[in-house]
């Protein structure tokens, strides 16, 4: 291009730095629109033409190759005209009709300048939603969480279906109500109803055989009627209560349940739920829940297996996991093809392959748990996690129960992600979530610290954690990546009246 120039003596009519800084560009553009210059995109093939976008920003006419991305953007735009970038006959003249007509120059520019906003952010976000939302106008019947109307708006329809008899009772339909249909059969539901009675003795009804076949819940987990539609917070207990043996410590885990269900204890009690998060599988939450007393049905979900599964007690005895959080966390789930993987990786030089076994008792289909038998013989997570990212493999690793336990989740799956998921499926706004954590636990336990929700520490009721196999001592802290002096986490102090601070601060959600 410098011989050209040289050629045609160009000389201060031409441009060319031999370099320029990202901040020039701008300056560069301008120029050419001010002097009504054009801009040109040559390329054999373009696969996208971000120049072009960048030139219809600052008003500057264009003319570009016919082969690729600038196709779209012309079509778009309709700034300036496409050539074929071997036919240099065709490109003359493209540039001269825009140079030398200046009615065509302008409207070019004001083309360019009134349409570039179609490739904006904004632009963008609201065009990929209107064909999500064209696509999900008609969910499936097992993707929408149906709840009954609220208390209030149930109490005022029965009533005046009931032409001003007695106000149906304010407490929350159970569960077993939440697919009743106007086509029930009052035969079956009670033999004091007739068909011509009320819906609002109806509902009373069938309220009180309810409340007549449910065994009552024990005063450690006492919750009234599960609906978590109707939940309007939640308190998530996240606390990893286990000895340094790894098995749960019944006596802290009872501590900490009766201080979550008292401190949720309220006016609006009702309106509040109760979510476990632990590590342990679902049958290990349930049998430690019921050696310290409490009753698993007074929670409105568990999250079990480090986020890897959530289960609802409340809703009998088949304690099965949500499938459709199974389905969301499956994508990309490397599945057996890790299982073998992380044994050999996770070993430490000199240890023996009982020191990192695969523990099949506490597996699931989106959870490989492995044995730990010695702190000292296993790696720590961060380098696990690259190991088997250089193979292709994305997981979560989280060593639980006092380093005794490695589970390995799908990247989609954690402990925070599953509760985003329930505040999602429960349309309960994160700002409405306290979680209490402990001053340690599991190696996921600073992924519970940030975020919308209220965080509350408390301290001294983790004896043994599993933080010391998270990162290497020369590594960063959580202190890097939490901002710990954040207003949505607090720290209560030793010797403070816990559960009363922690009853204070609930108010506030």
């Amino acid at each position: 291009v410098l011989k050209l120039i040289d050629r045609y003596d160009l000389y201060g009519q031409v441009a060319y730095p031999k370099h320029h800084k990202q901040t020039d560009v701008p300056h560069i553009y301008r120029l050419a629109a001010k002097t009504k210059g054009v801009f040109i995109n040559p390329a054999l093939v373009e696969p996208f033409g971000l120049t072009i976008i960048e030139a219809a920003a600052y008003g500057l006419p264009v003319v570009a190759t016919k082969n690729g991305g600038p196709v779209d953007i012309l079509k778009v735009l309709s700034n300036g005209l496409l050539v074929d970038p071997h036919d240099a006959a065709a490109i003359t003249a493209a540039l001269l009709s825009l140079l030398a007509d200046k009615s065509r120059w302008s409207e070019c520019r004001r083309s360019g300048l009134r349409n570039i906003h179609r490739f904006s952010w904004p632009h963008h976000c609201r065009l990929y939603l209107s064909h999500v939302a064209a696509s999900c106008d008609h969910p499936a019947p097992h993707q929408l969480l149906r709840v009954p109307p609220s208390p209030s708006s149930s109490s005022a329809a029965a009533a005046a279906a009931g032409g001003g008899g007695a106000a149906a009772s304010s407490e929350p339909l159970s569960d077993s109500l939440r697919d009743l249909s106007l086509r029930i059969s009052v035969d079956a539901a009670s033999p004091d109803l007739s068909a011509g009675d009320s819906a609002a003795a109806i509902l009373d009804a069938l309220r009180r055989r309810r409340s007549t076949d449910r065994p009552a819940a024990s005063s450690a987990a006492r919750a009234i009627g599960f609906a978590p539609g109707r939940r309007q917070s939640l308190l998530v207990v996240a606390i990893d209560c286990y000895g340094d043996d790894g098995k749960p410590n019944v006596e802290q885990l009872k501590k900490v349940v009766e201080l979550a269900m008292s401190a949720g204890d309220g006016d609006d009690a009702g309106g509040r739920g109760y979510v476990l998060s632990t590590g342990m599988t679902i049958p290990e939450a349930v049998d430690a829940l019921r050696a310290c007393g409490a009753d698993p049905a007074g929670f409105d979900a568990l999250i079990c297996s480090s986020g890897a599964e959530i289960c609802y007690p409340w809703k009998g005895e088949q304690l099965a996991a949500d499938e459709e959080y199974a389905g969301h966390v499956a994508f990309r789930w490397p599945g057996d093809h890790v299982r073998s993987a992380v044994p050999r990786l996770g070993k430490a030089d000199g240890a023996q392959e009982a020191d990192l076994a695969v523990d099949a008792a506490a597996c699931s289909v989106h959870c490989h748990a492995y044995a730990a038998k010695d702190a000292s013989k296993v790696k720590k997570v961060d380098w696990i996690r690259q190991a088997l990212r250089m193979r292709g493999f994305r997981c979560n690793l989280v060593y639980t129960r006092a380093c005794t336990r490695l589970n390995v989740v799908p990247l989609s799956a954690s402990r925070p992600r599953a509760l985003r998921y329930l505040s999602i499926q429960w349309g309960i706004d994160l700002s409405k979530v306290a979680v209490l954590v402990g001053e340690k636990g599991d190696t996921d336990r600073e992924r519970l610290l940030p975020g919308l929700h209220r965080t509350v520490i408390l301290p001294g009721m983790v004896a043994a954690g599993s933080e010391e196999l998270l990162r290497d001592e020369d590594g960063f802290t959580t202190e890097d990546v939490v901002a710990m002096d954040s207003p949505n986490i607090v720290t209560l102090a030793d010797g403070q009246d816990i559960a009363a601070a922690a009853a204070d601060l609930l108010k506030a959600i």
